[in-house]
């Protein structure tokens, strides 16, 4: 119902009554969207029913009367009725209704002819909804703005610190709040330590900790794991603010918990210097933008950690390690490769890998190295290298690139295994064989000696006593027997020692001898390209044996498997337990080669007998032999027709004297 009373304005005019204009305007007042109103020179001359409830829904601001708001629109009404007819304009007035939330209105005010003078027509709008979409549009772009701009940091390779910097600066101008900052708990006592922060005085930044705790808002955050808002700390009951906050005039704020896979990393805050309520969004962005830099952060901490354990596993590597950039250039040298070049790490840096040439090694095969690499293949086989001080050594080298995510080469990497002991086994190996072989050499031949010898003695010593040869001829005859008798003590004694001395038994695992055997021959296996497969029973019993001489009986088996395969092939090594006689342990080679003649299968254990290989001198599997049947074990050898050797050893689990 439209009001046709009229109101003195404080111009204090007289009233006059408009009967018809009043209808009139209360006849437009239903065609228009808002509150009317119409003042000529001060007076009052119509308002409608909408634009009451509006003036009228406005709580009064501190030190204001009730109708405050009236009297602005009225004053600002009458200042613009001086303008010229046609002049119009829309003023904003922000206010709060009667329960504090905040109203915006939008008043047009427009000059107008009025009986020969001037009025202005008032339109009031309540355009709080339109205002607070804006607002939020606008707060929702600057939060996604921020958000945008911290994970383009987080993925440049910013550092943490230099990273957290930067979240509090975008959050605290994206929240439009004086102070924001992030607290990490200490592992020690749980106090909290700021990590960054916006508003506080720069000296506490990364110095001063905050005591944790239910008593303050950080730590209610981390113990409840949820956001913890307060509009007005002199009101809050649940806690106080800290002493930090309010020497920094902090009166209403936000603090977050920062999760990580279901963990409390830390916290992140914002406060005002201001009543303030934070709504669902902000609360949400903060929340958002704590998670984000929680997770770069504890994905930096795991990174970090990673990489010192890759640093340390580097350093403690056995083996050579060497990384070049894509130009050959030495980025990285580990300790094993000092000790096994003598060239230090800080020489080795920036030069290139031809300080370990030998020259032994034509051209072609470092094209062959280079052509292989910058192809993006591995690159494996045997170098001869130069120490720092001229003298050479032996490595398997195997040189590979390491690539990007995008599948580009970055660096080259090389990892060398010092094959200098291991040659030097084999070589002990080698001439333990060869030893043997003089031994046995030695025995036939003082044996074969010996027997005549012993007849030549005793015919002597019956040709002295018989009567009917002359004194002088049975004199020497005595003299024959004689010394018969001291070189025959002599072969006695020689031969007592070419004797086999007894094995040194003890308790032997076989798993960890065919590991070694294996270690031992990698390179030759690498290198002719024979695939190892082995099989183990599980809980498989300890043999009493010499370790030494079953690792022997092991490399001669598995050496003559690889000569049976010079084009490559593969080489299945099974242990088992096996009860023959009295329980016991098997282990069975079986290769792919070409296998062994039937005619050969008779001569194998026979010394010098090679099989028509152009190495060794075919005394391999005789030792062989003799090895394992010192054991009380059992080696057999078979060929199957159209298919490779297969050859067993049987061991008995404990060793009879």
């Amino acid at each position: 119902m439209a009001s046709t009373h009229r109101r003195r304005s404080k111009a204090s005019m007289p009233v006059r009554s408009e009967i018809a204009a009043a209808e009139v305007l209360a006849w437009l007042s239903d065609c228009i969207h808002g509150g009317l109103c119409f003042v000529c020179q001060g007076l009052l001359i119509f308002e409608n029913s909408q634009f009451a409830e509006l003036v009228e829904g406005v709580s009064p601001r501190v030190g204001e009367g009730e109708h405050a708001l009236r009297r602005r629109l009225l004053d600002d009404a009458i200042d613009w009725n001086a303008r010229a007819l046609g002049s119009r304009k829309t003023v904003e007035y922000t206010v709060a209704d009667r329960d504090g939330r905040p109203l915006y209105y939008a008043c047009r005010l427009n000059v107008v002819p009025y009986r020969g003078e001037r009025g202005v027509l008032m339109v009031l709008e309540d355009v709080t909804e339109r205002v607070v979409l804006a607002q939020d549009a606008s707060h929702v772009a600057r939060f996604q703005s921020a958000l945008a701009r911290i994970g383009t940091l987080a993925v440049s390779g910013l550092s943490a610190q230099a990273l957290m910097n930067e979240a509090v600066q975008e959050t605290a101008a994206a929240l439009e709040v004086e102070l924001c900052k992030i607290l990490v708990p200490r592992e020690q006592d749980g106090h909290l330590y700021i990590m960054a922060g916006i508003g506080l005085r720069s000296d506490l930044i990364g110095k001063l900790t905050i005591e944790g705790g239910t008593h303050s808002q950080a730590g209610y955050a981390i113990r409840e794991r949820v956001p913890v808002v307060v509009d007005d700390f002199r009101r809050e009951t649940r806690f106080s603010a800290s002493k930090l906050l309010t020497e920094h005039g902090a009166v209403a704020g936000m603090c977050v918990p920062m999760l990580v896979e279901d963990r409390v990393y830390g916290v992140m805050t914002a406060h005002s210097k201001r009543v303030r309520k934070f709504n669902q969004k902000e609360q949400e962005f903060l929340c958002t933008m704590a998670n984000t830099i929680g997770t770069v952060l504890e994905r930096r901490r795991h990174e970090e950690t990673q990489m010192d354990f890759y640093h340390r596993l580097f350093l403690s590597a056995q083996d050579g390690v060497m990384m070049t950039d894509t130009t050959g250039r030495i980025m990285e040298w580990n300790p094993a490769l000092e000790r096994m070049t003598g060239w230090p790490r800080e020489e080795a840096l920036g030069r290139r890998p031809a300080i370990l040439k030998s020259g032994k090694h034509p051209p072609e095969f470092y094209e062959r190295l280079w052509a292989s690499i910058r192809a993006g293949h591995p690159f494996v086989e045997r170098f001869v290298n130069r120490r720092k001080d001229g003298s050479e050594f032996l490595v398997w080298e195997s040189v590979s690139p390491v690539k990007a995510s995008d599948g580009t080469t970055q660096y080259f990497m090389a990892i060398l295994t010092d094959l200098s002991e291991r040659e030097q086994m084999l070589e002990a190996l080698r001439h333990t064989e060869q030893v043997k072989l003089v031994g046995q050499l030695a025995g036939g031949i003082l044996h074969e000696v010996r027997n005549p010898l012993i007849g030549l003695g005793s015919l002597a010593t019956h040709l002295a006593d018989q009567a009917s040869l002359p004194q002088e001829a049975r004199d020497r005859c005595r003299l024959i027997a004689r010394e018969a008798a001291r070189i025959d003590e002599l072969l006695e004694s020689h031969l007592g020692q070419l004797r086999p001395r007894p094995f040194d038994i003890a308790v032997c695992e076989l798993p960890a001898v065919l590991d070694d055997t294996l270690t031992l021959l990698r390179p030759n296996l690498i290198k002719n390209h024979i695939r190892v497969k082995s099989s183990m029973a599980p809980d498989l019993p300890a043999v009493d044996a010499s370790r030494a001489h079953i690792l022997q009986v092991c490399l001669n088996i598995a050496m003559n498997a690889i000569d049976a395969m010079p084009a490559g092939g593969s080489l299945n090594v099974t242990l088992s337990p096996d009860v023959r006689r009295v329980p016991g342990v098997l282990m069975r080679f079986a290769d792919s080669g070409k296998g062994i003649a039937g005619e050969d299968l008779t001569h194998i254990y026979e010394p010098f007998f090679t099989n028509g290989k152009a190495k060794g001198v075919g005394l391999g599997l005789t030792i062989t032999r003799d090895i394992v049947e010192r054991h009380h074990g059992q080696l057999v050898i078979q060929s199957p027709p159209g298919s490779g050797a297969v050859v067993d050893v049987w061991l008995p689990l404990k060793h009879e004297a």
